[in-house]
């Protein structure tokens, strides 16, 4: 089997497992509501539904997608499944890989349900028809999904290299550096020194720029990747 084939077989793997745990994907659904409908209401004005989508698209993405790394990575070392893993004809690679793709699929979905209902919500409030800016759209469609996988990619690396105290550090570190790229309001702030400003152009490319430069490091960084070390991490654990 070559390493995409792999790939797909362990992310096809890991989808069903999320799809079958109800209470991750009850609390998936109470996050992405619960995000999607109150930034909605604490956003003051319907205008800012540009910036409540930007926002919310990320938000959804990233926090569902780290509650779902911890089921494909965390709970599979916890438990030692993930030495059965490490013994079948599937690299390392492919394991890593497939596992990123399954959170990243369904942690992406949610953030898509979180957006629908942004603008569901945003549109019953107002008389007039609102939709999403061009900038806002090829953010949601062609940039969180990058920033969820990128986000997604370096805690799972994580995962697999530090035990089980320190992954809990580091997942809190992840987020808390990407969190000022989830709100237009803070990124315009650092970037143009205008703070409630709306999603303009420059704030989708630095949450693009910002994922693909996490993905380009945890990529390389996936070198040092290898079963010896996974298994030391079971052990001091």
């Amino acid at each position: 089997m070559n390493t995409m084939h792999m790939m797909r077989v362990v992310a096809r793997k890991e989808i069903m497992n999320i799809r079958r745990n109800k209470g991750l994907l009850v609390a998936g659904l109470y996050v992405g509501g619960l995000f999607g409908v109150l930034n909605v209401l604490l956003s003051g004005h319907v205008s800012a539904m540009n910036n409540t989508v930007f926002s919310t698209a990320l938000l959804v993405g990233v926090f569902v997608g780290y509650s779902f790394s911890g089921q494909v990575f965390l709970r599979e070392k916890r438990e030692k499944v993930i030495e059965t893993l490490l013994c079948t004809p599937l690299s390392l690679k492919a394991i890593w890989l497939g596992k990123v793709v399954g959170a990243t699929v369904p942690a992406y979905l949610f953030s898509l349900l979180s957006v629908s209902l942004v603008i569901l919500v945003s549109n019953r409030i107002t008389p007039s028809l609102l939709l999403p800016s061009i900038p806002v759209l090829i953010h949601v469609f062609g940039v969180v999904p990058v920033f969820i996988a990128s986000t997604i990619s370096a805690i799972g690396l994580g995962q697999f290299l530090l035990g089980m105290r320190e992954n809990k550090i580091m997942g809190f570190l992840i987020v808390g550096l990407l969190l000022p790229f989830m709100y237009p309001s803070i990124l315009g702030g650092l970037v143009r020194g205008e703070m409630g400003s709306v999603v303009s152009w420059l704030d989708v490319g630095s949450c693009l720029i910002a994922a693909v430069l996490l993905l380009a490091f945890t990529t390389y960084a996936s070198r040092y990747l290898n079963k010896e070390k996974i298994v030391t991490t079971l052990l001091a654990d």
